[in-house]
């Protein structure tokens, strides 16, 4: 049991807390010297929807890529369908992703 308890339970309860929302605990109850059975409980987790972004200047969320990635990403939004509504008049995706680029 003991093995049990390290390598499934206690691996996938730790797995649960870090990548969900819910910290689940369990408890494990016994008759004489052997387990007879397990409780499990389950807790929403708070989240933090208030979270304000420091730095509001919209120019320093941007700096973190090189020019090279910038103009490959233009290039492929430039091509979206989605994006097209954002293009003025009858411009051409090039210059539709250089207009990405420089903005």
């Amino acid at each position: 049991m003991s093995n049990f308890k390290t390598y499934v339970l206690d691996f996938a309860l730790k797995q649960v807390n870090e990548l969900t929302d819910i910290t689940a605990k369990y408890e494990q109850h016994k008759k004489g010297r052997s387990i007879s059975g397990f409780s499990f409980s389950f807790k929403q987790k708070k989240t933090n929807s208030d979270k304000v972004i420091k730095g509001t200047d919209t120019l320093a969320l941007f700096t973190k890529m090189s020019d090279k990635q910038r103009h490959l990403f233009a290039n492929k939004l430039s091509e979206l369908p989605e994006m097209g509504q954002y293009s003025e008049g009858t411009e051409s995706f090039q210059q539709f992703a250089i207009r990405i680029v420089l903005y």
